[in-house]
């Protein structure tokens, strides 16, 4: 694989306020108060520190083409860096893991296309390492849990009774993860994302919590049926801090952070003002040159429907080396040709602490370091990047 080590690249910087500096003025300090034993931390719609610098400097490229100029990937997924640097791409195509060092030459591939011992149909992205050093690798479709050594060698499989989904904190000898859970109703397919605590045998239990529910409305006609999203989607947001040990829930719509213990309990809520962004035209034209249909008539039922008047508030949530919380918005603005993203960033106390603005979105924060994955506008292939991260 080719790989780029370069330590002249641009260095891009985003306004960014963070409490680095004794002695530097904090604005807009939350009000904190307890209810029924859970601490609500209400912030304003201010970050604490507005006028912080931070920069992102390119230092590691991992390209798609081999040294051969041969494509080695093709539909890769950015899955785990490990305490080591080394970095986990998802082959989807494959259904392999290939390995990756911190100067980015490939040194191992783990798992194959299959259903015996080792093997996947359907490898879910989130992966996650045990205190001891293995790797949890899930399967969504045979509904697998395995577990690997580093050097890829399969050590056991459990069997899961629901759908997996995102690794969420990991204990000593079980770990929390999201699940899907699908019904149906009168007016629709429903999908809820919930919580279960699962031991490393395969033991289940039920987390309790107010997750979101969301639904897939159908349209019925000429005796077919098809469920399509709605352009705006409510669902809960999830991640894991596992230096701090919990774990973080939103519903989409609202500006309200869960945060769960190790035992699986809420000990704090998070809030902060938020006036949700508009759905624009230029959202329903968007929305509907992605909808598809088995026949014209059935495309179109669906494009006369009416839109929505906002944008979900939460698109994704990720917790950085600092165990501080990112949130990233439906905010958006344009800095010359790029496009501007913004992220809310709050400490592990729950303080709103800044407000950054980026044309990168991050994937993956370890050991100062941020990663994500890029597709080139022309080829659609994809390059798996790492930045230095500098606060000034």
């Amino acid at each position: 694989m080719k790989s780029r080590s370069s330590f002249l690249a641009p260095v891009i910087f985003f306004t960014v306020g963070m409490a680095f500096n004794v002695g530097q003025k904090a604005f807009s300090k939350p009000k904190i108060e307890i209810v029924s034993g859970i601490e609500y931390i209400h912030n304003s719609d201010k970050p604490l520190y507005p006028d912080r610098k931070m920069a992102f400097i390119e230092d590691l490229s991992i390209h798609a083409e081999g040294s051969d100029g041969n494509i080695v990937f093709v539909d890769p997924w950015l899955s785990f860096v490990d305490n080591n640097e080394n970095i986990y791409i998802l082959e989807r195509r494959d259904q392999i893991i290939r390995v990756f060092n911190s100067n980015g030459r490939q040194i191992n591939t783990i798992g194959a296309k299959g259903s015996g011992p080792g093997e996947f149909q359907e490898i879910l992205p989130s992966m996650a390492m045990t205190n001891d050093g293995q790797l949890l690798i899930q399967d969504a479709t045979s509904r697998r849990l395995s577990f690997f050594d580093i050097s890829g060698r399969i050590l056991k499989s459990v069997q899961r009774k629901t759908r997996p989904g995102k690794f969420l904190l990991i204990k000593e000898k079980s770990f929390f993860s999201t699940y899907l859970e699908n019904s149906r109703d009168a007016y629709g397919l429903i999908t809820s994302s919930r919580v279960k605590e699962i031991d490393f045998n395969g033991t289940e239990k039920e987390i309790e919590g107010d997750f979101a529910v969301g639904r897939f409305v159908p349209i019925r006609m000429e005796g077919m049926m098809v469920y399509y999203n709605e352009p705006v989607i409510r669902a809960s947001e999830f991640v894991g801090d596992q230096a701090k040990n919990r774990f973080y829930h939103c519903i989409n719509d609202r500006y309200l952070i869960d945060v769960f213990d190790i035992s699986g309990k809420i000990f704090r809520k998070i809030d902060r003002p938020y006036k949700p962004v508009p759905f624009t035209e230029e959202d329903a034209i968007a929305y509907r040159a992605r909808v598809s249909a088995p026949n014209e008539e059935m495309r179109k039922a669906i494009l006369e429907r009416e839109m929505p008047k906002e944008k979900s508030i939460v698109e994704n949530m990720l917790v950085d080396d600092q165990s501080n919380l990112w949130i990233q918005t439906n905010e958006i603005r344009k800095d010359g040709d790029e496009v501007l993203t913004a992220f809310d960033i709050f400490d592990s106390e729950g303080k709103y602490i800044a407000k950054i603005w980026t044309a990168l979105i991050p994937q993956i924060f370890k050991k100062g370091k941020m990663y994500l994955m890029e597709s080139d506008a022309e080829t659609g292939y994809k390059t798996s990047k790492r930045y230095r991260m500098i606060w000034e």
